[in-house]
């Protein structure tokens, strides 16, 4: 999917390939509801990118947040943001032209860059719940048909792994 700003386009797998903390990506989707459920309390039920990369034998679930405009994100914005996708992904990241100086001093999440299209600041583990992360990984196999070896809870492990 890409998305525009003023004349400019930015392609969602430029942003994933662009992220390489979490291993390789694998997949990703754009606009997908994050909770199991509609919540118009959240500041946002649809994720921008949702995206699944592979390390060993491990996945991790990475939502991706765009904030095109030209204005400087804040930490209320991000803080608000995070809440929703921290309860789901194990990684977030808020991709933007501009943050405030107090912003890039949030510990948790992950800054990209979209003006130089690059990880500005790695996020935090967020220690998903891990229903609401298992609801997404079945329905991302279930309508993609893919990551059917991926397993749903975040803190499983398989076999092969020991």
């Amino acid at each position: 999917m890409k998305f525009s700003s003023f004349g400019a386009t930015i392609n969602s797998h430029q942003i994933v390939d662009a992220i390489h903390q979490h291993g390789t990506p694998v997949f990703h989707t754009c606009e997908m509801y994050i909770k199991p459920f509609l919540c118009r309390k959240s500041v946002c039920n649809l994720a921008d990118i949702i995206a699944i990369f592979k390390n060993s034998q491990r996945f991790y679930v990475v939502g991706i947040e765009i904030k095109e405009w030209e204005a400087c994100v804040n930490p209320k914005m991000v803080m608000e943001y995070l809440e929703t996708y921290g309860r789901t992904c194990e990684y977030f990241y808020l991709a933007a032209k501009h943050f405030s100086k107090s912003t890039l001093k949030i510990k948790d999440v992950g800054l990209f860059d979209l003006t130089e299209m690059k990880v500005i600041k790695s996020p935090a583990y967020l220690f998903p719940d891990p229903e609401f992360r298992a609801n997404l990984m079945k329905r991302i196999k279930k309508q993609f048909q893919v990551l059917q070896d991926a397993v749903d809870d975040p803190y499983q492990r398989i076999l092969t792994e020991f």
